[in-house]
């Protein structure tokens, strides 16, 4: 049986094609790769290639540097954030305390929710809903302070398709042995 040209090139398409739907499924979407940042005083995981930004703020009069490290996958960003206090800081525990509050208090207004009148203890995992960018997003957060700095974990996504096993994991390998209290495991 003889095929004509126009035949093979449609099947040759269509096995090209079937090769890539296979390839693609052998790639994962999360490719965790392990990271550090706060010149190594902190680890973490990202599920994509790492991108880093800087953002100047003032508190209290003080200048801070905050880097955020980030990824993306499907929509939802994973993104590390780091400050190096200034000194003055590093010596005022109650200074710390209250640029802990500001910054939980901030991802609430950034939703356009009020804070609660307890927030999150140092390292708590917390849960923010709310609308920003015109639809309802979801951040899923851990923030504390060492004596030295302000990190934070958070994930920010649309509030209906979060997914759970992949902020576990993210969450869980930040920072473990910096953070105070328990490791939380789970939500």
């Amino acid at each position: 049986m003889r095929y004509s040209r126009c035949t093979l090139r449609i099947v040759m398409h269509l096995l090209a094609g079937a090769l890539l739907v296979v390839l693609a499924a052998c790639y994962p979407k999360y490719d965790w790769r392990q990271v550090t940042v706060g010149d190594g005083r902190v680890r973490a995981v990202l599920p994509d290639k790492p991108h880093t930004s800087e953002r100047d703020l003032e508190f209290e009069g003080h200048p801070i540097t905050f880097v955020l490290t980030s990824a993306s996958v499907e929509g939802i960003l994973f993104t590390i954030g780091y400050a190096a206090l200034p000194p003055a800081l590093q010596e005022d525990e109650a200074a710390r305390a209250r640029l802990l509050q500001r910054t939980q208090a901030s991802l609430y207004q950034n939703l356009g929710v009020d804070p609660p009148a307890r927030l999150p203890a140092a390292g708590e995992r917390f849960s923010v809903t709310g609308m920003g960018q015109g639809r309802s997003l979801q951040i899923e957060a851990l923030i504390w302070t060492t004596r030295d700095a302000l990190i934070e974990g958070l994930v920010v996504g649309p509030a209906d398709a979060l997914p759970l096993a992949e902020i576990n994991e993210f969450l869980r390998e930040l920072a473990p042995d910096l953070r105070p209290g328990p490791r939380p495991d789970q939500f």
